[in-house]
């Protein structure tokens, strides 16, 4: 039977392709249900993955009902989908300034929850929209949960990799936001100066058993990148 965090990509998958755009709302809670062959929970708790990656809205009474796409280059702040997955009809690119299987040294193995000595896979990305830099990226990925990597596959989707081809299930992840500044790498892939502001978001990203298996610094282009969150009003 399939997990919420299942049933909502395979949702997602749906209104990106605008297959309810006609309506403007999903199916009901009933027809889910039949459709995927999963329970009442399973269901609700897809629509709660949506509705907190700001994607859909209940309305009690009415139904479960699509947000209107928004136009830039605006991305969940509160989803980990990726930036493919949050962009699915734009030309999303990666390219890869650095992959290599490390060591953790003390700092590493602190960041990483794992002891000293153990493997993880640093991976360092530019990555852009629709020929726009809008990140620089550098993430680890402990090598006891993700045991092969090269240039082919850091040049895609990371996250579609590891749950589609490896079989990891995703749980939940831990984001820290706060202001960067551009390293003269950093700023030469984004197309800024050295020493300009950056949107920098720390992720540690855990599975579905709670293990962290990945984390990741991402500096934000100033102009290029946008977030939105979506809050209930009391």
């Amino acid at each position: 039977m399939a997990s919420k965090h299942e049933l909502a990509r395979k949702l997602r998958q749906r209104i990106n392709q605008g297959e309810f755009s006609e309506t403007g709302k999903l199916p009901t809670e009933d027809q889910l249900i039949e459709q995927y062959q999963v329970s009442r929970y399973c269901v609700r708790g897809a629509i709660a993955v949506l509705a907190a990656a700001g994607e859909v809205f209940p309305v009690r009474g009415s139904g479960v009902f699509v947000r209107e796409d928004r136009v830039g280059n605006y991305m969940p702040i509160g989803s980990s989908n990726g930036i493919v997955a949050d962009f699915p009809d734009r030309k999303v690119s990666s390219f890869v300034q650095e992959l290599a299987l490390i060591r953790a040294d003390k700092q590493l193995a602190k960041r990483m929850r794992c002891a000293e000595g153990d493997q993880v896979w640093r991976v360092v990305r530019l990555r852009s929209v629709n020929d726009q830099p809008i990140s620089y990226e550098t993430a680890w990925y402990l090598k006891e949960y993700v045991p092969y990597l090269n240039e082919e596959i850091a040049r895609g989707s990371l996250y579609a990799y590891m749950r589609d081809d490896l079989g990891l299930t995703f749980g939940f992840d831990d984001k820290v936001i706060h202001m960067g500044w551009l390293t003269a790498e950093a700023a030469r892939l984004l197309e800024l100066n050295e020493g300009d502001p950056a949107i920098c978001i720390e992720d540690d990203a855990f599975l579905s058993n709670g293990k962290l298996f990945n984390a990741s610094r991402n500096l934000y282009h100033y102009k290029n990148a946008k977030f939105y969150s979506m809050a209930s009003m009391r």
